[in-house]
């Protein structure tokens, strides 16, 4: 059965949501859940009905029916504060106030809203190929594909899509046809095979419009299969993951016209991600954002990542008038948590700004709804460790932080979280769990001064002068414009005086 509605079209057979023809990435309950709604149009249908109807009488949190229902909202382009399409009723329950028609009845509507032009990119992650008879190769493909498609997902606004309809057949269309038939911008593809006790895994991240290989890469993975299937994923997406936010940036920038909110937030993000934690980085994705929030002042997107790079900014000497930043941060973070209240992503990037500032207390209930919501946001369990550190509890920011840094795969920001980790570790007295913690993050970062001043700092209470002082002086041959106020940011107060005397001596 197929159900039409605005711009939109819901195949029930085909598991399929397509946007004026171009299919919309979808999770399996949001999509249970808005064919549940389709089919009752204007009828009010309360929490207990969608847990027993939806989640099939499982027991579930109303939170979990209100992300749900945002993040189908989210898919829809609507939101809780435009209600376009699905309607709160207060108390009772929720109702989809569109026009349907099922089976190409005529129910279409104008679109409402929009960016013309342009639409975010979006990513196809393709069955990836093993030998029939090699069954642990197979059951490794599909968890790989399923997993890399969950991980991937935490980059905002990329829509991806997994299940395609030429599956069961011997072959795929070509990149092109996908980019025309499906609107997919980049096709991850995969092979895998046996290898002795591991497994043998090539990976290729292809534009689909060109049919270029972006980029591609060989593993080598140890054995046995259970080890494989947990480490795998993680393994492969260290290092996919930046090559697809540097296509991300190229496609954004190489758009025509003038940028849409969107666009500019995708550039300010891509723009970190690339360049690291530099201020010349800083300072430009802080102008895409301003401008991503003029341009569409209900995009709560914008302002939290500006409320992040403002309160990080500013703590550790990023920007040039911290109080302005301070400012600005706390307008910003308010701002975003107003539009949207219930994205993991929004309230973690606002709950990080607010413990940057100072205020360790006010973010600690933001950051633990924001791992709530979505217990895979890496960002949001470093940025909750970090708060409970600044609170004073460094065990348990040490623990949620070691869990943020375990399950992300960003290099840049692994370097930064490893670094603040290192640090409570050394006020713990786990002095050898801080060293390989500090070295590891200089590793995976070899342009980050900040790693290098927690591993002289971890050096210098080692009682190891020498050291110290050469790591110190490699973190100011990185950033020669260092200042106390940047040291005292990583090791504190009086490890950075004792490191400025080491350096002056």
């Amino acid at each position: 059965m197929r159900y039409c509605f605005d711009d939109f079209e819901l195949d029930t057979e085909r598991f399929a949501l397509t946007r004026a023809g171009k299919p919309c990435a979808v999770e399996p309950k949001v999509f249970d859940l808005l064919r549940y709604l389709l089919a009752r149009p204007g009828q009010v249908c309360s929490m207990d009905e969608l847990m027993r109807e939806v989640w099939h009488g499982r027991i579930v949190s109303d939170t979990t029916v209100s992300t749900c229902i945002k993040n189908a909202r989210k898919v829809l382009g609507d939101s809780g504060d435009a209600q376009r399409l699905i309607k709160t009723v207060r108390g009772r329950g929720y109702s989809f106030a569109a026009a349907v028609g099922v089976d190409g009845g005529d129910a279409r509507q104008p679109a409402a809203g929009g960016e013309p032009g342009y639409r975010t990119p979006s990513l196809l992650v393709m069955p990836w190929r093993a030998d029939a008879g090699d069954a642990a190769a197979v059951q490794l493909g599909e968890v790989l594909r399923d997993d890399l498609a969950a991980i991937l997902g935490r980059i905002p606004l990329l829509r991806i899509a997994v299940h395609a309809p030429w599956q069961q057949d011997a072959v795929a269309p070509a990149a092109r046809a996908l980019y025309e038939q499906l609107g997919a911008d980049l096709l991850l593809d995969g092979s895998l095979l046996t290898a002795g006790d591991g497994f043998r895994v090539n990976v290729q991240l292809v534009d689909a419009r060109s049919g270029f290989q972006l980029w591609s890469n060989r593993f080598e993975l140890a054995g046995p299969l259970g080890r494989t299937l947990s480490e795998a994923p993680v393994a492969v997406v260290a290092r996919l993951e930046p090559q697809l936010v540097r296509a991300i940036h190229q496609s954004v920038r190489s758009s025509s016209g003038e940028p849409s909110a969107r666009q500019l937030f995708l550039e300010a993000y891509s723009v970190l991600g690339l360049k690291g934690w530099l201020r010349d980085a800083f300072a430009e994705a802080a102008g895409l954002l301003r401008r991503s929030s003029a341009i569409d002042p209900q995009f709560a997107l914008a302002p939290a990542f500006l409320a992040l790079v403002c309160g990080l900014g500013q703590r550790i000497g990023l920007v040039g008038d911290r109080a302005a930043a301070i400012a600005e941060t706390e307008v910003a973070a308010a701002l975003a948590m107003r539009l949207d209240p219930l994205d993991s992503t929004v309230l973690g990037y606002a709950g990080c700004s607010l413990a940057d500032i100072g205020q360790p207390e006010r973010a600690l209930p933001i950051l633990r709804h924001a791992v709530e919501l979505n217990a895979a946001n890496a960002q949001a369990w470093a940025a909750l460790g970090t708060a409970c550190m600044l609170a004073g509890d460094f065990e348990e920011g040490v623990r949620h932080l070691a869990h943020g840094i375990e399950i992300s795969p960003l290099d840049s920001r692994l370097s930064f979280w490893g670094t603040f980790l290192a640090m409570g570790l050394l006020y713990l007295r786990r002095v050898e769990e801080a060293l390989a913690q500090a070295e590891l993050a200089c590793q995976r970062d070899p342009s980050c001064a900040y790693a290098r001043i927690a591993l002289a700092a971890i050096r210098h209470a080692c009682g190891d002068r020498a050291a110290a002082t050469a790591v110190l002086g490699e973190a100011f041959r990185l950033d020669p414009a260092l200042s106390p106020e940047q040291l005292a940011s990583v090791a504190g107060g009086k490890r950075a005086a004792a490191l400025l005397e080491l350096r002056r001596t």
